[in-house]
């Protein structure tokens, strides 16, 4: 019977017009049913379909005639598989869900942290061939070591004017200050600059103008450029503001510009560089940074030969200058990423770990899935479906899924990075926007193809293949079933040892994070404020006269039993530093002194922080403004430099020209962090410059010390109306602060190990319960003949307790090998902690035996009867 012919009759007959994929399903349906017939009755399964298409009115059933008869293009065929791939799935909505649960949580696992990763390391930075842009440093040699930093004013103007491999070199240096208002005062963030800093970068101003032309000196102007972010937020986007003052930190500067959101994500103001004669001319300090725009088609390595060989011939000119000194260069993106990038590197690889479990346990559904598709599919191979037709179609239903679960994931992804925004804006630079734009959605769609590739291509390549007559003649192929047991238990054993390297990785940072904590710090947080703020030269007699009266007014304040400040905070940061000689001594060789961390101090500091005064005595207010120059140092420092020796009365010079008296050795405190080492520091008067100090208020409270911030801003402001306070945290925040990037290593990676257990366990439950269903009639048997239930309970959990054994094995053997990246991130544990790793076998072991137990009981409840009539 032609097909052609019988089309408008079947039309006629079905009365629809889209009556080809029902005419489609009810052909397949009686060829399949007729062949069917007979190869239960013993035919060849080639002789049953030649039977059946001969009484079905000659018509062969196959792909090409289908498509022949229907004009079906490539396309159609895709359309035809989507469809089929989504009437499939919706057959079996409980397992579609699970399926698309662990995907989601892989995919969008995945997802997050790639955004992560893309908004620190793959974005590039907002700057015109932002990839010609390099920072350059000087390099030095110390008593502690070689480093790199900040480089002085004339050798950057010796490096400007002599290199052919830059465009230009321009200076710039981060500080701070306070704008001014009638009503409040603000913090901002700014950059004091040279003139060809804009046109270096690459900037053009939204509004209004640049200073300094085409110079790149020090511009004389008292102006300043602002940010379109603070142009908006604090002035209302008013165009008028071009041409009026502001008061920046008591002086008055006429706004000219304002340049793009984007210029900085950080800098609020921009401002000419002012220097002093001292500062313009000392080659020993080293206060700015350089950042240079290459020439194109110059090379990194031919920048970097060329700024060695002129900061050498500097070196040489200048006798005075330390001879070891030399340049380094570094990408401008390196320095924003900073380190972080082995971090972000070590995440990205643990969360591939999580997706790998997930698609491994979603390859055991599906093989399970499969199992009960395995007669459907062999009619299909019976009525002439290639196992290439079958294997696309089955591959499409992955793909379905996957989709389905990229989808799914990205929603998570969105969610989980709005919650995670602050810990990781505080936690790494360069994600202050955390965005699923382009770059995260073509990741997800990779994610999602390879995803599928990997859980759906073994339970297709499974399904495809067997013993055609046994699978349509007993409901199954029986054959492939040994296989399909063993292919599922080795994905079982993969997920184990994948969640255990994840639990480890998890356990060492807990581990870490806890030895932290516990670390001692040197001094007292508890009940203590601190507050930033700036100490003004306002009053003709310098920042002492202000700094007393204020302290003596907040010390006053009921519930304070004590306030100082200082110039940074213990914890926070370091990095002012000098080099430093013990008068009488002989003088080191130029190059190898030591340094020393330098704090600007004020009396009542170390009380309020309980700091123990070791020796000598604290400061006094008299010596922030007497003219004798007197140090406070640490024990750290005296241990170093005066072993045996009574350092109070002892002088030490500083930056090579400033001598000062010790009077006074204080206890140690971390200055760096917790992870870091004590390093020898001297304390100075905060009167030891006569320029504006940024510092921070320290209070010791009784109670709350956040109550206090409102008393203490009024007290501010009525010693300095034009002051603000800004930053106010308790000391106890200030530290949890200094783990943020630890804190949130830890929960990304327990996040993961979590999720990675759960998909595991659950896993190990499906295989041992599908193996539990595949074995009724035998388990039925043994109980028929007498086994207890004990036993059956004995068996089925020691089958899984192999798999649980083997996979912990290998997962102890990868993360001895693995683990090693986490050395970076890890504090006082090692890589490979026994404790850690007992520990971790421990859970997951126990866990995954409690899996073992719900298919071994409910085995033991097979009733004999019922078990003989499952086949």
């Amino acid at each position: 019977m032609n097909w052609r012919l019988r089309m408008p009759a079947l039309r006629q007959l079905l009365g629809r017009t889209d009556f080809e994929q029902d005419l489609e399903d009810e052909l397949r349906f009686h060829l399949e049913m007729q062949t069917a017939k007979h190869i239960s009755r013993g035919m060849p399964p080639e002789a049953a379909r030649a039977l059946a298409e001969r009484e079905f009115g000659g018509m062969t059933f196959t792909k090409e005639t289908v498509r022949d008869a229907r004009g079906l293009t490539w396309f159609d065929d895709l359309r035809t598989d989507v469809k089929y791939a989504f009437r499939t799935l919706a057959r079996a909505p409980g397992l579609a869900v699970v399926v698309l649960t662990c995907l989601g949580l892989g995919i969008g696992a995945n997802a997050a942290i790639f955004s992560i990763v893309n908004a620190v390391m793959l974005k590039p930075l907002p700057y015109p061939e932002s990839d010609r842009l390099l920072n350059v440093y000087e390099t030095y040699f110390t008593a502690g070591g070689s480093g790199q930093g900040s480089v002085s004013y004339p050798n950057y103007i010796d490096w400007r004017d002599r290199t052919r491999s830059f465009v230009s070199l321009a200076a710039y240096h981060a500080g701070s200050t306070t704008l001014r208002g009638t009503e409040s005062s603000d913090r901002l963030s700014t950059l004091s600059v040279t003139s060809n800093y804009f046109s270096t970068m690459g900037l053009t101003p939204l509004l209004g103008r640049l200073f300094g032309g085409e110079g790149s000196e020090p511009s004389a102007e008292e102006v300043v450029v602002l940010n379109e972010r603070l142009w908006r937020t604090r002035f209302g986007s008013d165009p008028a503001l071009l041409g009026r003052s502001i008061n920046l930190g008591g002086q008055e500067r006429t706004v000219i510009g304002i340049l793009p959101a984007f210029a900085s994500a950080r800098t609020q103001a921009w401002m000419p560089m002012k220097l002093s004669p001292e500062q313009a001319t000392a080659r020993g300090n080293h206060g700015i940074e350089v950042v240079g725009r290459m020439r194109s088609g110059v090379s990194e390595a031919e920048a970097l030969a060329e700024i060695r060989s002129i900061a050498e011939s500097v070196t040489r000119e200048h006798p005075d200058q330390d001879p070891s000194r030399s340049a380094t260069l570094r990408r401008l993106m390196d320095t924003a990423v900073g380190s972080s990038r082995p971090t972000l590197m070590i995440l990205l690889g643990a969360v591939v770990f999580v997706l790998l479990v997930a698609c491994a346990n979603v390859a055991n559904l599906l093989l399970a899935r499969a199992s009960s598709r395995q007669q459907e599919v062999s009619i299909r191979l019976a009525l002439g479906a290639s196992r290439g037709r079958l294997l696309r179609q089955f591959l499409m239903e992955s793909l379905v899924l996957a989709i389905g679960g990229a989808v799914l994931g990205g929603a998570m992804a969105w969610f989980g990075l709005r919650a995670l925004a602050p810990m990781v804006a505080q936690a790494l630079p360069r994600a202050t926007d955390l965005t699923l734009d382009a770059r995260v959605f073509l990741y997800l769609a990779a994610v999602a193809v390879i995803s599928a590739l990997l859980f759906g291509l073994a339970p297709a390549l499974q399904v495809t293949g067997g013993d055609l007559r046994n699978a349509l003649v007993r409901g199954g192929m029986r054959g492939s079933s040994g296989v399909q047991s063993r292919l599922r238990a080795t994905l079982v054993v993969a997920e184990l040892a994948l969640s255990l390297v994840l639990l480890v990785g998890a356990g060492l940072l807990l581990r870490g994070v806890l030895m932290l904590q516990g670390t001692p710090t040197g001094f007292s947080s508890g009940n203590v404020l601190t507050a930033h703020l700036s100490i003004p030269d306002t009053t003709g007699s310098g920042p002492g006269h202000f700094t007393g009266s204020f302290l003596d007014a907040v010390g006053a304040l009921p519930g304070v039993s004590a306030a100082g400040m200082i110039s940074r905070l213990p914890i926070q940061s370091y990095g002012t530093n000098a080099n430093y000689t013990i008068s009488g001594r002989p003088r080191p060789e130029q190059g190898r002194e030591p340094l020393a961390e330098v704090r600007f101090t004020t009396p009542g500091l170390f009380k309020a922080l309980s700091i123990p005064v070791l020796a000598g005595r604290d400061f006094l207010m008299r010596d922030l403004v007497d003219s004798g120059r007197v140090t406070v140092i640490n024990k750290t420092m005296a241990e170093r430099e005066f072993r045996g020796v009574d350092p109070i009365g002892q002088r030490i010079t500083l930056g090579g020209n400033r001598e000062y008296t010790i009077i006074g050795v204080v206890g140690d405190v971390r200055q760096v962090g917790l992870d870091r080492d004590v390093l020898p520091e001297m304390h100075l008067p905060a009167r030891a410059t006569d320029d504006a100090l940024d510092m921070t208020l320290v209070v010791r409270a009784t109670s709350n010390p956040l109550a206090l911030v409102p008393a203490v801003r009024g007290l501010l402001r009525a010693a300095d109306p034009g002051q603000a306070l800004f930053r106010e945290m308790t000391m106890d925040d200030v530290i949890a602060t200094s783990l943020t990037s630890r804190r949130l290593n830890l929960w990304l990676f327990g996040v993961f190990a979590v999720v990675a257990l759960v998909l595991s366990v659950t896993g190990l439950y499906g295989v041992l319960a599908y193996l539990v269903s595949q074995r009724t009639r035998e388990i039925g048997i043994r109980i028929a003949l007498g086994a207890r239930p004990q036993d059956v309970v004995v068996m089925v959990v020691k089958e899984g307790g192999v798999l649980v054994s083997i996979g912990l094995g290998i997962g102890l053997l990868g993360a001895l090998a693995l683990t090693r990246v986490l050395a970076s991130m890890l504090y006082g544990v090692s890589p490979r902690d026994p404790l850690t790793l007992m520990v971790v076998t421990v859970v997951l072991g126990g866990a995954a035996l409690i899996a073992c137990l719900i298919p071994a009981r409910r085995a033991a409840r097979i009733a004999p009867v019922l078990a003989m009539r499952a086949e």
